[in-house]
């Protein structure tokens, strides 16, 4: 197993082709055959399934990719700290979920670089549920999401409170009567859990931030979808949901302040009053030695970012 030689796997699992795939890692066909017989005699198991056509990547193969690009991502992490290390930088590994940061994050990390040009911040963009065991074990200094909040070695600090509400394309029968200001996220139509009872949701995969929010949801109003599609990515369900794909519970506070083209396809409905609202906190280990980065960058999400949030 060579990580240098990992795009070689990668670009057969993209193309299902093995001249294309050998085109697009600058190789001959036959050598890119003989590296992938090799690397499968070694591991002792198929990766690809080169009996049809296209290729098909096998369970075993689908594995080894997920578990190569994780030493990879680990690999380049340990190289960029042993050169800050000889450059004497300083590294500071921040978390946050992979949707919160698409849209926090160009707003955040532009203006504490520059204030910080001598740190090499390093970004662990990864599902909520995680992120919290990572700032325990050490590998990131600072997260920011909706967290646990129960480990004593932590510390906490509340961001924001979230509203909690279900999306629901305007083409559906139990919103086609509302009006354009109707079903809004500062006015949220209230739903007879019956009227969503067995229809199509996008919800989101175990590990993603949303996970135990939407099935809490779903199990205090009774609700038992019909048709699921499973998202890792919020940005795509989001405009899934805007194409009428399904219902999708979402914190619209993200999405109508940074992408706010799409928001008129959908009416923001909720299940139950008052409105589910959930908590986005900061945290980090107590015995830190980066507590002054981390109260800045605390402090500029204050300043840059949650003004935003809750400013229409």
């Amino acid at each position: 197993m060579s990580l240098d030689k990992l795009d070689y796997v990668l670009a057969l699992a993209e193309e299902r082709n093995l001249t294309r795939a050998a085109k697009k890692t600058f190789i001959s066909q036959p050598a890119l055959t003989n590296y992938i017989n090799r690397l499968e005699s070694q591991l002792g198991v198929k990766l690809f399934d080169r009996t049809v056509s296209p290729i098909q990547i096998t369970r075993a193969g689908a594995l080894y990719i997920e578990r190569m690009k994780k030493i990879q991502m680990a690999e380049n992490n340990l190289f960029s700290e042993l050169r800050a290390l000889g450059l004497q930088e300083t590294v500071f590994h921040f978390g946050i979920g992979a949707t919160r940061g698409s849209h926090w994050l160009p707003y955040l990390i532009p203006e504490f670089c520059r204030r910080h040009p001598e740190v090499a911040i390093q970004l662990h963009e990864r599902g909520e549920a995680f992120l919290e065991d990572e700032v325990r074990q050490g590998e990131v200094d600072l997260a920011f999401g909706v967290l646990n909040t129960g480990y004593p070695e932590l510390c906490y600090e509340k961001l924001a409170d979230e509203d909690v509400l279900l999306a629901v394309p305007r083409t559906f029968a139990c919103v086609a009567g509302l009006s354009a200001a109707e079903g809004t996220p500062e006015a949220p139509h209230l739903l007879e859990p019956s009227q969503v009872h067995g229809q199509p949701f996008l919800l989101p995969y175990p590990g993603n931030g949303f996970y135990r929010c939407a099935q809490l949801l779903l199990g205090q109003a009774g609700v038992k979808p019909g048709r699921i599609l499973n998202y890792t990515n919020m940005n795509t369900a989001y405009q899934l949901c805007a194409k009428g794909v399904g219902m999708l519970f979402i914190t619209p506070a993200l999405f109508d302040r940074f992408l706010p083209a799409l928001q008129s396809q959908m009416a923001f409905c909720t299940l139950q009053e008052p409105v589910y609202s959930r908590t986005s906190v900061a945290a980090w280990r107590q015995d830190t030695p980066h507590a002054p980065l981390i109260r800045e960058m605390i402090d500029l999400t204050r300043e840059l970012l949650l003004p935003r949030l809750a400013n229409p």
